[in-house]
This record gives C-alpha cells, sequence and structure tokens, in this order.
C-alpha cells in the first residue's frame, strides 16, 4: 500500500504516517539492512528447498566414521567429502568426521554394524576394510551387517621398483623371481589386504614364488624400498609420487584393465602378458536396516559430489585417484564379487581356512 496524506483518517492512521515519515529521514542504511535481511531470508529457503521437496533428508548432524587412525588415505577421502559437501550444500547439514581405528578397521565397522536402522551414520569402506573382518573371524562384522550406498573412486595398484633396478618391464623381473627360487622380496602394507593380495594374483598368473613382507604404512613400504630391502613393492599412485618426480623409483605395471591418464607410459600388467586386474574400490557405507529413502538420498548426494569440480580437483586430482562413479545396487553386486575372491586368494594365502 502506498501512503498519502489524503488517506488518514483517523488517529492511529496519523500516528503511523509520522512514524514513517521520521524513518525516511534516517540513514539510508536501515533500508539496506531490511534489504539483507530479505535475501538471506530467500538464500535459507531456496537452499533449504532442494531438501525439502526428497522423500527424506538427514535431521541432525551425521557421524562420518573413519576406520582408520587421522592422517591416512580414508581420513582424508572423509574430510575432503565433508568439506566439499558443505561448501556446495549437498547436505542440510553437517558431516562430522569421527575417527575408529582398530584391528585392522575391524573395530570402527563393528561400531557401524552395531548403528542398525541409524540413517545418521555413514562410514568410508574400501576394499581392505572388506577383508579385514574376513580374515578377523566370523563374529567380526562383515559387508552383509552393513548397507552399501556408493563408490567413489579407484586407487589404483602399480608394481614399482628403484630407478636403477634391472628390471625395466615384468617380464624381467619375473626372470629374476624365478632365478631367485622364491627368494624375490616383495613390500606391501598388512598381510591379507590389498597389496598381499595382489601380489598372490601375479605370482599365480606369472608362475613365481616371493617373500611377501608385511609393513604398517605405505611410507615404511618406500623406505624400504629405497634402502634395497625388499626388490619391488605394491603401492598406489600417491604413495610413491613424490619419489617418481625425484626419479627416484620406476613403475613397471598398473594391475587395470586400461592405462591411468596422469601415467600414460606406465603398460599395464595384463598387457605386459600377466592377469592381473585390481579394483581397490573408495566407497561409502551405512549401517543395515536404514530406509529406502535415506538410501536413495545419499547416493543421490554423493552423485552430485562426484560430479562437483571440488572433489575432482581438491581430491580425484590431487591424489591421482581415477574418478568412478558407482551407485548403490551396482557397488553391492560387484563388492560380493570381490569378497569370493578375496576368499579364494585368503584361502591360497593360509590367511584363512
Amino acid at each position: 500500500m502506498r501512503w498519502t496524506s489524503h488517506s488518514i483518517s483517523d488517529p492511529l492512521k496519523e500516528s503511523l504516517y509520522t512514524e514513517v515519515k521520521a524513518m525516511k529521514k534516517k540513514s539510508i542504511g536501515a533500508c539496506w539492512f531490511c534489504v539483507a535481511v530479505s535475501c538471506l531470508a530467500a538464500v535459507f529457503l531456496t537452499a533449504t528447498a532442494n531438501f525439502a521437496s526428497a522423500a527424506w533428508a538427514p535431521s541432525k548432524p551425521v557421524e562420518f566414521v573413519v576406520q582408520a587412525a587421522p592422517g591416512g588415505g580414508s581420513d582424508i577421502m572423509a574430510r575432503t567429502i565433508a568439506s566439499v559437501a558443505e561448501a556446495e550444500k549437498f547436505s542440510p547439514v553437517p558431516l562430522v568426521v569421527v575417527n575408529k581405528p582398530g584391528g585392522g578397521s575391524v573395530v570402527g565397522t563393528a561400531y557401524v554394524a552395531q548403528q542398525n536402522g541409524n540413517p545418521h551414520v555413514l562410514a568410508t569402506y574400501h576394499t581392505g576394510n572388506l577383508v579385514a573382518p574376513i580374515t578377523a573371524g566370523v563374529e567380526a562384522a562383515t559387508v552383509k551387517n552393513l548397507t552399501v550406498l556408493a563408490g567413489l573412486a579407484l586407487d589404483e595398484q602399480l608394481i614399482v621398483v628403484k630407478t636403477d633396478a634391472p628390471y625395466k618391464n615384468l617380464k624381467d623381473l619375473v626372470a629374476a623371481a624365478k632365478d631367485k627360487g622364491g627368494a624375490m622380496s616383495v613390500g606391501g602394507t598388512t598381510t591379507g589386504q590389498d597389496d598381499h593380495i595382489c601380489n598372490r594374483l601375479f605370482e599365480r598368473s606369472a608362475g613365481i614364488k616371493t617373500r611377501y613382507v608385511s609393513f604398517n604404512s605405505g611410507g615404511e613400504v618406500m623406505t624400504a624400498l629405497l634402502g634395497g630391502h625388499v626388490d619391488y613393492i605394491w603401492a598406489n599412485p600417491a604413495e610413491f609420487a613424490p619419489q617418481l618426480d625425484a626419479k627416484q623409483v620406476r613403475p613397471l605395471g598398473v594391475a587395470k584393465e586400461s592405462r591411468i591418464a596422469y601415467l600414460a607410459a606406465v603398460p599395464t600388467i595384463k598387457e605386459q602378458g600377466y592377469d592381473v586386474v585390481w579394483k581397490m574400490f573408495r566407497g561409502i557405507i551405512a549401517p543395515s536396516g536404514i530406509p529406502a529413502d535415506a538410501i536413495a538420498f545419499y547416493e543421490g548426494m554423493f552423485k552430485r559430489l562426484g560430479d562437483s569440480s571440488k572433489w575432482k580437483e581438491g581430491y580425484l586430482n590431487r591424489y591421482m585417484l581415477t574418478p568412478t562413479w558407482i551407485g548403490h545396487q551396482e557397488l553391492t553386486k560387484f563388492i560380493a564379487e570381490q569378497e569370493k575372491l578375496c576368499i579364494s586368494v585368503l584361502k591360497e594365502l593360509g590367511l584363512i581356512k
């Protein structure tokens, strides 16, 4: 309504008109304050509208479990996800990272499994988390006690040697391993997990025997290689990138169907005649029994995150991972197949019956 002097016909309206005229004489900053408040309200309504239309959305902060200590690969991934989700407004509530290490990830996975039906708990998940409870024993929580939500990346596995090693390709390495009759040593992290399983697949395909030496971290593995304590190692790109830049190491092959774009000169292991393909996925899980609407919400949220430039630049490119989106159903099927393969290899290694 527009106020005019002739429209005032009673004391109340006269009083209001007087106040309005007085307000016009005040600083213009008051008007800008009103505009700012209106804009903020509009932003808030716009942001929340995206979630209001969803059948379900988290209503309180989500506990984002990492089954390892701070600073490792899973911790970095979780904190990057939490940061990007907040910055891009992919979630209406914060994702609060909580570290629960122990038992080679068994402790953290068991904690998530105990939150049956709770859609406000998430956790990182990779192949090592899948294998750990299998080797730990039948009472440990396995993927059957969890809800698989989405896969976001593949962390590639490569065979790496020192730059001054006599092996120029995998055929050289295999020939040397046969000459040494089982004495060739290989370094990797954790007995019975990705590095160990990949090495067994390589041994099987190449018809060789090696001596696997387990270390606590990728850093320890690299130290052992550079110190000449092992002949070759298994490593992810981020674990040897600094040494590659310094020309201290040479990757001989990648356990992938096709070459990695940022290491295009490195042939696949399969190209060189050995049937070794390994997909170390990095994804997200939740407790079992959560509503279907919650699964759909998180699947959509992580799909948007996977498509965002902040995720691609701040995580995938930075840590040299392969962008890989895998939805709930596809990843659930893939993990079931991966579990069967892992069990067969672990039996060969004598780690389970």
